[in-house]
């Protein structure tokens, strides 16, 4: 009952000296080598790549697009700032015309008014 083993002969280099319990072997060393059992030609190599320039181009539209969308709904967000903006100043602007004191002596609400008979402070 002689049991053969058949090891992979790796052709990494070892980083550690001496022998271990698996002989030369190094810890997350592969022991055995992957072989694929199917091989794709070169029309479906050149599919591939065609396919995935595609998909990559797609990916970058995508994202382009998006990008100019956010762009948009900033610039409609800053001339909706510009606007309240100016309008704020217009209605400063309209405050203090109201309250300039000409247009206050002018008001009918002044001149419905009455001097005092006699004014008395008190100290």
């Amino acid at each position: 009952m002689n049991r053969q083993r058949s090891e992979f002969i790796s052709t990494r280099k070892s980083f550690r000296g001496g022998s271990t319990r698996t002989g030369s072997w190094n810890r997350n060393q592969n022991l055995t080598a992957f072989m694929p059992s199917e091989k794709l030609g070169p029309i479906s190599h050149t599919v591939l790549v065609v396919l995935l320039v595609a998909f990559l181009g797609l990916l970058y539209l995508t994202q382009l697009t998006r990008t100019s969308a956010f762009a948009y709904e900033i610039n409609e967000v800053n001339e909706a700032q510009a606007q309240l903006v100016a309008e704020h100043d217009d209605l400063r602007i309209e405050n203090a015309r109201l309250q300039s004191l000409t247009r206050v002596q002018q008001s009918a609400i002044a001149a419905e008014m009455v001097a005092p008979m006699s004014v008395s402070y008190v100290e």
